[in-house]
C-alpha cells in the first residue's frame, strides 16, 4: 500500500471512470474456482500461510477461501513495505507462501532473493486481470530480470480524508495543502513518510517547488534531496497541525472518530469502509491527483505449500473474490467483472471519492531505486522529531 528507475508507469491507461464503475463483462469472466485445482491444492498439507496487510485477512476474505477450496489460512500481518521485507530477511525467504507488498517495492526486495519465479500456466484465472494492470505490473516491478515474481492483486490511494460533522469541501477545491492551512493546527493527521509526496505534488502544482509531480525525485538522491530539503522546511513551519500520525489502517479510524483529527492525508480503503458503516467521514482525490498503488500477489522464495498458493491466486482473481476484497476493505480489485457483484453503497463510495477527471488525474508510484527508502526514513525522521 504504498509506493524507479524514475519511469513513469500509468496502469490507468485506457481504464476510464465507466470501467472502473461498471466492470468489463466479458465471456468467460465469471470463471470460478474449480475442482480442477483445488485436489492438486488438497493433494499435501491442505494450508495456507499467508504473509499479509491485516486488510487483506478479514474475516470475509478469508471464510470465503476457505468454503471456496477447503484450504486452511494461517495468517501473519504487518504494517508496511518494510516490516514485509525485514520478516522475510529475517526468516530466510521461509516460514511463508503468499506475501503482497506494493509492486513498486519489488525491485529493492529481489536484492534479497525473497520471491520465486511464478508460473503463469498454473493460473488460468490471470485471464480475468484487467489487461492494463497486468502488462504495466511488469515494469512497476512483477517482473525482475526476466522473470515474474509478483502479480497485481488490488488497488488503492492516498489521498484527502475528513471528519463531516466538522468540515465540507468540493472537488477541484480540496487539496494536498489543504491540511496545512491555519485553521487546522492540530487537527490534521498523516502517515510521517508518504506525507512528503502530498506536500512535494502540491508544491509542484503551485509553482512553489517544480519536482516534475515529484517523479524528479526518483531519478536521482540528489534531485531527491533538493525537493525533499524544501518539503521538509514547508512541513516543520507547520508542523502544529499535525494532531496525530497514522501507520496502518486502524489509526484511520482513531484519528476521526476518538482522536479529534478534522483533516488528514489517508489511504482510501479505511476510509470509505467507515463511511459506508455510516461513520461521519470521507474521502476525495485533490486537485493535485490522488496518490496510487498496486498491491502485488507473490509467492515467497522458500514457501511449501505450492498447490495451495497457486490456488489462492486462482480464487483472487475471479469477479467474486475480488468483489469480497473490494466491500470488505474498500480498496479496488484489478479482476473484470467485479462491479457486477458489488453493492450500491461501495459503487456510490467509489463515485464519491474519484468524481468527474479524478481517475485521469491519478499519480501512479513507480518502483524505488535502493537508495530512496533510506534517505525517504532520514527525512521521515527528521520530521517526526522535529
Amino acid at each position: 500500500m504504498d509506493n524507479g528507475t524514475a519511469k513513469t508507469i500509468q496502469p490507468q491507461k485506457g481504464l476510464t471512470r465507466r470501467k472502473f464503475i461498471k466492470g468489463t463483462v466479458a465471456a468467460g469472466v465469471a470463471a470460478s474456482v474449480g475442482p480442477w485445482f483445488i485436489k492438486d491444492a488438497l493433494s499435501s498439507s491442505g494450508e495456507l500461510k499467508l504473509f499479509t496487510w491485516p486488510d487483506y485477512s478479514k474475516p470475509e476474505v478469508i471464510a470465503a477461501f476457505e468454503k471456496a477450496t477447503g484450504i486452511k489460512v494461517k495468517v501473519t500481518n504487518y504494517s508496511s513495505n518494510q516490516e514485509c521485507m525485514n520478516k522475510l530477511r529475517a526468516a530466510r525467504a521461509s516460514g511463508f507462501d503468499i506475501a503482497q507488498p506494493s509492486l513498486t517495492e519489488l525491485q529493492l526486495q529481489m536484492e534479497f532473493e525473497l520471491y520465486r519465479a511464478i508460473d503463469e500456466k498454473k493460473i488460468p484465472n490471470l485471464k480475468n486481470v484487467e489487461p492494463s494492470f497486468l502488462e504495466s505490473s511488469g515494469k512497476q516491478g512483477g517482473i525482475i530480470g526476466g522473470k515474474r515474481v509478483g502479480l497485481p492483486y488490488d488497488w488503492g490511494t492516498e489521498a484527502c480524508a475528513w471528519n463531516t460533522d466538522k468540515a465540507s469541501f468540493k472537488y477541484g477545491e480540496l487539496s494536498f495543502g489543504t491540511m496545512w492551512e491555519p485553521e487546522y493546527a492540530q487537527k490534521a493527521t498523516c502517515r510521517p513518510h508518504s506525507v512528503f509526496i502530498g506536500v512535494g505534488l502540491y508544491l509542484d502544482h503551485t509553482g512553489k517547488v517544480p519536482s516534475n509531480r515529484m517523479f524528479d525525485t526518483y531519478k536521482s538522491e540528489e534531485k531527491m534531496r533538493k525537493v525533499y530539503d524544501e518539503i521538509f522546511k514547508f512541513m516543520v513551519e507547520r508542523k502544529k497541525n499535525i494532531k496525530m500520525f497514522w501507520n496502518n489502517a486502524q489509526d484511520h479510524q482513531l484519528a476521526f472518530l476518538q482522536n479529534g483529527c478534522v483533516v488528514g492525508q489517508t489511504w482510501d480503503g479505511p476510509i470509505l469502509t467507515m463511511k459506508k458503516e455510516g461513520k461521519p467521514v470521507s474521502y476525495m482525490a485533490p486537485k493535485e491527483g490522488a496518490m496510487t498503488w498496486v498491491d502485488s500477489v507473490t509467492i515467497v522464495k522458500n514457501a511449501k505449500n505450492l498447490e495451495q498458493a497457486y490456488a489462492y491466486i486462482n480464487w483472487a482473481y475471479t469477479p467474486e473474490a475480488g468483489a469480497i476484497m473490494a466491500k470488505s476493505t474498500g480498496y479496488n480489485s484489478v479482476v473484470k467483472g467485479v462491479a457486477d457483484h458489488l453493492d450500491e453503497a461501495t459503487k456510490k463510495g467509489f463515485k464519491e471519492a474519484y468524481p468527474e477527471d479524478a481517475l485521469d488525474k491519478l499519480w501512479w508510484y513507480v518502483s524505488e531505486p535502493p537508495w530512496f527508502v533510506p534517505a525517504r526514513t532520514e527525512y521521515r525522521d527528521k520530521f517526526q522529531a522535529a
